[in-house]
């Protein structure tokens, strides 16, 4: 692992914030609204539902139940602890062992919603991520079903005679991670994929209470385990109560990856209700999300034609901040020449000299610096400097699970698979370097994962940056 060097004294680079220190300035304004946007983005990638959660069990290496109601799940002996998910999921390979389960939690006599994120790793018989059994059978189960048409959530009656489901009827792909959604409101069962309405049935059983037990990765027929699950299932929740199609759109994920987009259209970008993390928006590329965010903040930034006057643009792209910062910003902006002088809310844009035939550049907002980098793309007359920061972006930083991503992150990972990962904007790491007979920019690289042979210099991509005073 790469060493990370803390420096201290004049020049130092600016430390994560700490609480024990009320007289140092550790945010700024515009730095502040940034994050808010960024955190409630998070909020809405989390899926945050919490009215009526009856049991949330995230599956991040332990079986704890979030909700606050103590109601915890045990994983068999053969169930495993998958760490290819960000945060983790339950690994299940089908076997008598593979499974997790805990108490009943749900009254299935009355509307109930059941959620999870799956991935299913065998296609050719019923699986089964969740259930909830009485002494014979399972009243409900989110499932696969190749013979009624892939996804599906179904309610059986007490003497298995009857059930009925409601099917999305679409193709599955194994080893692709789905979030399935199954609501009975009393009188109809649907059934939601990435938080949309995939399919519905009229329920035609006698409704019925199931006290034997929740499951996670089987079900239960003629009073035995049955339809065991093979590959991962991650964040179960259950809810006492019928979920509406727009909260489902939040707790599949959907409303996240509406809400939060790298877009080339006309920057859109709301703060929204404290109370309803919807109704947030940041749909934008980096330099106009971050023009958004000093027009929203600062009154001297709102109209525009401060940036028109000394970026050339009233949204400027980011190779026109990258050239005001080098060049006479106004009274604003404070240049900032070195990467060991950098402090949270600054402003860095790197110019791509026409190396990128969508993007002019691309400009971040300084969230911290972590110290000086050892551990890879070294070079003798350089200081390499890892720095957190916030931007907008279709290509989150890093690569999931390699080298010393874990201690260099990304809020928009997910796992390998670029497909599942999000974008908009999030906090991620960047490596800046300075040259060390002047300190200035020198070079720098995406994350701590990119290649040597991946690094920009000034030369080839000019940087500059600047403080807002």
């Amino acid at each position: 692992m790469g060493a990370l060097i803390d420096l201290a004294g004049p020049g130092a680079v600016a430390q994560a914030e700490t609480l024990d220190t009320p007289f140092t300035p550790v945010l700024v304004p515009h730095l502040a609204q940034a994050e808010l946007m960024v955190q409630y983005q998070r909020m809405l990638a989390a899926g945050a539902v919490p009215a009526g959660l009856a049991g949330h069990w995230p599956l991040d290496g332990n079986g704890a139940d979030l909700s606050g109601l103590n109601r915890p799940v045990t994983a068999g002996p053969d169930a495993t602890w998958s760490t290819a998910r960000a945060g983790g999921a339950l690994a299940l390979g089908g076997t008598a062992g593979a499974y997790a389960s805990g108490p009943s939690v749900v009254d299935t006599t009355a509307p109930f919603t059941v959620a999870a994120w799956v991935q299913l790793g065998d296609t050719t018989a019923i699986r089964t991520a969740v259930s909830q059994d009485g002494a014979t059978t399972s009243r409900f189960l989110l499932h696969f079903d190749p013979t009624g048409g892939g996804w599906s959530f179904k309610v059986r009656s007490a003497d298995q005679a009857q059930k009925v489901a409601a099917v999305a009827g679409t193709p599955v792909t194994a080893n692709t991670w789905t979030h399935l959604t199954g609501v009975w409101d009393g009188a109809n069962v649907r059934l939601y994929v990435n938080g949309a309405l995939a399919g519905s049935a009229a329920d035609t059983t006698t409704p019925w209470d199931s006290p034997q037990g929740l499951n996670i990765g089987r079900a239960k027929w003629d009073g035995a385990p049955a339809n065991r699950w093979i590959g991962s299932v991650d964040d179960v929740r259950l809810w006492g109560r019928a979920l509406t199609a727009a909260e489902i759109a939040v707790v599949g994920g959907l409303t996240a990856r509406q809400n939060n987009q790298y877009s080339f259209a006309t920057a859109n970008v709301v703060w929204g209700q404290p109370s309803d993390p919807a109704t947030w928006f940041s749909q934008a590329r980096c330099a106009s999300f971050l023009t958004k965010v000093l027009k929203y903040t600062y009154p001297w930034a709102a109209d525009g034609s401060y940036h028109q006057q000394w970026f050339g643009a009233s949204s400027p792209e980011a190779a026109d901040y990258q050239a005001g910062f080098a060049g006479n910003p106004g009274p604003h902006f404070r240049p900032v020449l070195r990467p060991a002088d950098l402090r949270p809310g600054d402003l860095i844009a790197v110019n791509y000299n026409g190396s990128d035939t969508r993007n002019t550049g691309h400009i971040v907002m300084v969230r911290s610096v972590k110290g000086v980098y050892t551990g890879s793309a070294v070079y003798p007359t350089e200081t390499q400097y890892a720095v957190e920061i916030i931007d907008c972006t279709s290509d989150a930083h890093g690569v999931f699970g390699v080298g010393n991503y874990g201690t260099y992150p990304d809020t928009r990972m997910v796992g390998a698979v670029d497909a599942d990962n999000l974008q908009g904007v999030g906090i991620g790491h960047m490596m800046f370097y300075a040259a060390n007979d002047t300190g200035y920019f020198s070079r720098y690289r995406w994350s701590v994962n990119t290649a040597s042979d991946k690094t920009y210099t000034v030369t080839q991509r000019p940087i500059a940056a600047a403080r807002v005073v």
